[in-house]
């Protein structure tokens, strides 16, 4: 199918808007330009026009952390443990790719199930990956082996969460931490993925210190450490601002619903911007969030929205080697957000060239064939009698 937005305003990979048309063919960004009626009706298939005036276009947003089989649970029992994300609450957010992990709950919540839902999220038609382990090291791997969970898995990019500055797990003996993110760099070397050592930031007054010790004794590419939870306090992003400048790349989640707070920090300290990312960190909160958080930084504190969306496409694409995902590009993956100018309010997505949202309205598609209920895959939203 092919498909064109016209009268768009595009987002491009530099942070500024062109008014363009995009052809969409099949599940790739095709041509990026000024297409006239007469040139479309030469097409020999059916074409479906979406008329984009008033709209702005942007890739789809990348979520880089995010628990996919539910938070861990930690309210003083196992009720309290979260659900699992639902595909609906990406698609809502506006995020066409995700990635999995675990947390401190390495137990109930397992590797074989985490990597379960990854693939189910793809047969639904969202992008999703995930990170071998959880909070501990040795991590919890498929295999036996972090290096050929992601030589043999294709969906494993990296190792994480592992915590550092957390009650909820020792600090990590420098040796093991050093072979855990080696194994994780070579498996991404020989594979071509990102074999990054996603690391849970934790409250603890050592902060960063197990990186910068990591990277001080052993030979460590910066861009291959990449620490989630930054925004804890000034302190801990002030550390995170100096990693940047070597080359790691640091998240903040908006678990907090404070993204504006610490992303004028970041700047106005001098944070290298295309080092920063943002998660969802959903369990607890939820990729739905995400959306709405950036409605909130750009309509009540004036942040501005090209400088914004960088940190929740290009970059994380960057991060992660997604080298087909997070711009407007010919060749590139059609994961399109398209949203009002005036209110920003999120009106279809399209993922891998297929409406995900269309007119505000789920356009999911694959069910499990279950005859008495019916849900988008976890989410049920109809029972028969």
């Amino acid at each position: 199918m092919i498909k064109i937005l016209t009268n768009a305003e595009c987002y491009l990979p530099e942070g500024n808007f062109i008014r363009a048309d995009v052809l969409v063919v099949g599940s790739k960004i095709c041509a990026i330009g000024t297409f006239s009626n007469d040139w479309i009706s030469k097409f020999p298939v059916s074409v479906e026009t979406i008329d984009c005036e008033n709209f702005f276009v942007a890739p789809g947003l990348i979520d880089p952390h995010l628990h996919l089989s539910g938070g861990s649970g930690e309210g003083g029992g196992f009720f309290s443990q979260s659900p699992q994300v639902l595909v609906s609450e990406c698609v809502f957010g506006g995020v066409t790719t995700v990635v999995g992990t675990l947390g401190v709950d390495t137990t109930t919540k397992t590797m074989p199930d985490l990597l379960a839902k990854v693939k189910a999220y793809n047969e639904i038609g969202l992008k999703a990956y995930c990170y071998v382990g959880g909070y501990d090291i040795p991590p919890k791997t498929i295999t036996g082996s972090v290096r050929d969970d992601l030589i043999f898995i294709p969906e494993i990019i990296g190792v994480g969460e592992l915590a550092i500055a957390d009650g909820r797990a020792p600090e990590p003996d420098l040796k093991d931490l050093a072979r855990v993110s080696i194994d994780a760099y070579v498996g991404g070397m020989l594979t071509g993925k990102a074999g990054v050592t996603h690391f849970h930031v934790g409250d603890g007054a050592v902060r960063l210190k197990s990186v910068r010790e990591l990277m001080s004794h052993h030979v460590i590419d910066p861009s291959k450490m990449y620490m989630t939870h930054v925004e804890r306090s000034e302190a801990l992003v002030d550390e995170g601002i100096e990693l940047a400048k070597k080359g790691c790349f640091i998240d903040f989640d908006i678990h907090e619903r404070d993204l504006h707070r610490w992303y004028k920090y970041y700047r106005e300290n001098g944070g290298p911007l295309t080092q920063l990312t943002v998660s969802s960190d959903a369990g607890v909160s939820s990729p739905k969030e995400v959306w709405e958080e950036i409605r909130k930084c750009v309509l009540e504190h004036d942040i501005p929205l090209g400088n914004l969306l960088s940190h929740f496409t290009l970059n994380t694409a960057k991060a992660l080697k997604f080298s087909s995902k997070g711009k407007l590009c010919i060749g590139c993956d059609a994961d399109l957000i398209i949203f009002s100018k005036n209110d920003l309010e999120l009106n279809h997505v399209l993922a891998h060239g297929k409406w995900m949202l269309k007119d505000q309205k789920l356009q999911l598609t694959r069910q499990p064939h279950l005859e008495r209920r019916k849900f988008d895959i976890y989410e049920v939203h109809q029972t028969s009698n």
